[in-house]
C-alpha cells in the first residue's frame, strides 16, 4: 500500500505560533499583575480606613473617661492625702481630666480601661509629614513617682500637622495650646480630631497616593478645673 507523504510545520509557522503564544501569555500575565497591584492598593486603603477608625473609636472612648473618677465621687476621709475642693493632683485614685491640649498632642487623666486612673498621652511626631501618631499610657501612681510611659504607634502616614482642635461650651473654638493652671484650659468642653492618612501605594490610574480622611469629636464628660 502506498501512503501519501505527511507534511509537518515549517520553521516560519513554528515561529509565528510561538510569537502568538508569547503575546497571549504576556497579555494574561500583565492582566494578572495589574489585578494584583489594584487589589493591593484597595487592601491598603481598607487597612488605612480600619486603622484610622479604630484609633478614632479608641480616642473618643478615652476622652469620655477623662476626669473619671473625680474628687466629687469620693469621701474625703478615704483619700490618700487631705484634698481641697478643687485639688486632684495629690491622690493616684483621682483623675484630673485634661492636663494639656495642643494641635499635635493631648494629655489627660482617667480610668480608661477599668484598672484605675491612667495618665494618657496622644502625640504626633514632630517634623515634616508623613508623621506618626503615638499613644502612651501609664498608671497615675507610677507617673507621680517620675516614671514615663511606653509609646506605641497608632496611625502611620498622617499627613496633617494639626490633629486636635478644642471647643468651648458655646461651640466656639478654644485657644490652643492650653494647659492646666491657665485660663485657656478651663473653658474647653469638647475635643475635635482630624486625620488625613496617606496610602503607601499609588493609584494605578492616577499615579496619586490615595488619602483617607477621618473626623470625630468627643465631649469632655467629667469636666473639672485645676485652677
Amino acid at each position: 500500500m502506498r501512503t501519501a507523504p505527511q507534511r509537518g510545520f515549517s520553521l516560519i509557522e513554528m515561529m509565528a505560533s510561538l510569537i502568538i503564544l508569547s503575546v497571549v501569555i504576556g497579555v494574561v500575565i500583565d492582566g494578572v499583575t495589574t489585578m494584583q497591584r489594584r487589589n493591593a492598593v484597595e487592601v491598603n486603603k481598607v487597612d488605612l480606613t480600619q486603622q484610622a477608625r479604630e484609633f478614632m473609636d479608641q480616642i473618643v472612648n478615652d476622652i469620655h473617661q477623662a476626669g473619671y473618677p473625680s474628687l466629687k465621687m469620693f469621701d474625703p476621709a478615704t483619700l490618700t492625702s487631705p484634698q481641697s475642693p478643687t485639688d486632684c493632683t495629690r491622690d493616684p485614685n483621682l483623675a484630673c481630666g485634661f492636663i494639656s491640649v495642643s494641635s499635635t498632642a493631648i494629655q489627660f487623666e482617667g480610668d480608661v480601661d477599668g484598672t484605675g486612673v491612667s495618665e494618657v498621652f496622644i502625640q504626633l511626631s514632630t517634623g515634616a509629614c508623613p508623621c506618626t501618631l503615638r499613644r502612651g499610657t501609664i498608671s497615675k501612681a507610677s507617673y507621680m513617682l517620675g516614671n514615663t510611659p511606653a509609646f506605641y504607634t497608632q496611625v502611620d502616614n498622617v499627613m496633617n500637622t494639626s490633629v486636635f482642635t478644642a471647643y468651648q461650651y458655646d461651640g466656639s473654638g478654644a485657644t490652643l495650646p492650653a494647659s492646666a493652671g491657665t485660663s485657656t484650659l478651663a473653658p474647653i468642653a469638647a475635643i475635635g480630631i482630624t486625620l488625613y492618612v496617606q496610602s503607601t501605594q499609588p493609584d494605578l490610574q492616577t499615579g496619586q497616593y490615595p488619602k483617607v480622611t477621618m473626623v470625630a469629636s468627643a465631649k469632655i464628660s467629667n469636666v473639672q478645673s485645676l485652677m
